[in-house]
């Protein structure tokens, strides 16, 4: 999938990569927070030792910086996403309407799987086609 960047986000991409040395994929600028794609297997080069490049990136930027990993498999991108709650029992199902949809169970009802979840609806949606993200 094609991922089309404004030049504010090509400048947080630009900032951030120099800063931690972790290649970026993508960058969501909403609700005064950046949230940052970052390629598999670099999400502890972007955090950096004791969080130092995150606190070190948000004094900079006066902004929340949220770091999540990419995953080419959707299950594994849902664990990354809602971490550090537990996901139990994911799979995907398509309908007879050809639409996609998710589902999982999380071990702990807690305040913040609601926001997360709303994360996961929009990024699996964005990044593999998915439809619909159900909580069972």
């Amino acid at each position: 999938m094609k991922i089309k960047l404004n030049t504010e986000s090509i400048r947080y991409i630009t900032l951030f990569e120099s800063m931690t040395g972790a290649l970026v994929k993508d960058c969501i600028v909403s609700d005064g927070k950046l949230l940052f794609i970052v390629r598999e297997g670099q999400a502890g080069m972007a955090i950096g030792r004791n969080g130092a490049n995150i606190k070190n990136l948000e004094k900079v930027l006066k902004r929340k910086i949220e770091i999540i990993e990419f995953s080419k498999e959707p299950i594994k991108f849902l664990q990354n996403i809602m971490r550090p709650l537990d996901v139990k029992n994911a799979y995907i199902s398509e309908r007879s309407d050809g639409k996609k949809i998710l589902y999982f169970s999380s071990s702990r009802k807690n305040p913040l799987l609601l926001s997360k979840l709303k994360k996961v609806k929009f990024l699996l949606s964005k990044y593999f086609g998915i439809d619909g993200v159900s909580l069972v």
